[in-house]
């Protein structure tokens, strides 16, 4: 079928009137004759003009897929037209506006947004294979030239695969590096002495290919098979600086300075905007000071030792120690004088002291615990003397 050229956009009879018989044909007129003239049959030939007409404009659009533009049709907004082999998208009503210059056109696809990593749309294509851009797509050549890179030194990578026999090869070696099989993955050393293994039971460690046995290995459950010294473990110390031990947990310390990190509990007040983790667990921006006491655990309402909140220091005491004793004083007139707690003299004692007519008091006994114990001016046990540190970041 051969191309439908455009037709002329024009409506049959679209402006004809009755009694009108002159002018045929006139595509707006219509035939030249009115339907009250042929007892309301159209005659074959208006029929055939009229399908004609219409299946023209079909074929016409079915050809082009999108209509060219016509100076003499009104465009309505978002319209879209063909001009020049170019599509264009009508921003607002138009007549006889010329798309390549008016402004109530633009190009169809600078509404098409560009490609991004979340949102589809419009890719430019490169072949550079040293480019940063996320927003262009590679080409097979750049496919290509990268692959040709990797496997060889030349950094002409597009020629590279021309120099291949005097290249050094790069992949090779990766391949002879990193070998894997159904059963585990390795990672061989340069001189192939040892290799870093994964096996599929969960095993991963160094084994010596010369002695013929892991230097190491950790089992699927985390149970280490080897001697490595903590010193040896890359990250070890930081670990347990930011996991094992919370900021603001008081740690023993065998020296009289705190290692880097670490703040001595002793009372003193901390920078809290450069501390803020420890500000976290000290709210108050001061450590508590536990230069020679002991730490205690808090109640909590077990009982033993109530009425304590977190942090509250509390002095030293014992227990209180009384009872009841008597002093006989031998003679006519003297009876028992009692007293409770520490030794005390009443008014009884007195006047008979005074009045001097008692020769015999009976005996005073007295009690010194040096004779059994050791003694202090504090009660303590066995004891060694460390500094507290508090971590501080």
């Amino acid at each position: 079928m051969k191309i439908q050229k455009q037709p002329d956009y024009l409506i049959f009879a679209d402006s004809a009137k009755n009694g009108e018989v002159e002018g045929f044909p006139d595509i707006p007129r219509g035939w030249g004759i009115t339907i009250d003239r042929t007892e309301s049959k159209p005659p074959m030939e208006w029929m055939n003009g009229a399908f004609q007409r219409i299946d023209q404009n079909i074929l016409y659009l079915l050809q082009q897929g999108i209509p060219e533009w016509r100076e003499n049709v009104t465009y309505p907004a978002n319209a879209i037209i063909k001009y020049r082999g170019i599509l264009y998208t009508a921003t607002s009503e138009n007549e006889n506006a010329n798309p390549e210059s008016s402004s109530k056109w633009k190009h169809t696809h600078d509404s098409v947004s560009n490609a991004t990593h979340t949102q589809a749309g419009v890719v430019k294509l490169s072949s550079a294979v040293d480019s940063a851009s996320e927003t262009e797509a590679a080409t097979p050549k750049a496919v290509r030239d990268a692959y040709e890179y990797a496997r060889f030194s030349d950094q002409k990578a597009q020629s590279a695969y021309n120099h291949a026999s005097a290249a050094h090869n790069r992949i090779d070696p990766i391949v002879d590096k990193f070998q894997t099989n159904n059963l585990e993955s390795r990672i061989y050393s340069p001189d192939k002495n040892r290799f870093l293994i994964v096996r599929n039971d969960g095993i991963v460690g160094l084994f010596n290919l010369v002695n013929n046995q892991f230097s190491w290995y950790i089992t699927n459950d985390g149970w280490i098979d080897g001697f490595i010294t903590a010193s040896r473990v890359g990250g070890l110390d930081q670990f347990v600086k930011e996991r094992v031990l919370p900021v603001g947990i008081p740690q023993p310390y065998p020296t009289n300075t705190p290692p880097s990190g670490w703040l001595e509990c002793n009372g003193a007040a901390f920078d809290t905007n450069k501390f803020p983790a420890l500000a976290n667990a000290y709210p108050s921006g001061t450590l508590p000071d536990l230069r020679g006491v002991f730490i205690r655990g808090k109640d909590n309402n077990r009982g033993l030792d109530p009425n304590r909140s977190i942090l509250s220091y509390q002095d030293d005491a014992i227990r209180d120690i009384w009872g009841r004793f008597s002093v006989v004083c031998r003679g006519a007139g003297a009876g028992p004088i009692e007293g409770e707690g520490a030794f005390q003299a009443d008014s009884r004692w007195n006047a008979a002291v005074k009045g001097g007519d008692r020769d015999d008091w009976g005996r005073v006994y007295s009690f010194n615990a040096s004779r059994v114990v050791p003694v202090a001016h504090e009660n303590r046990p066995r004891n060694v003397a460390f500094i507290y540190i508090v971590k501080a970041e």
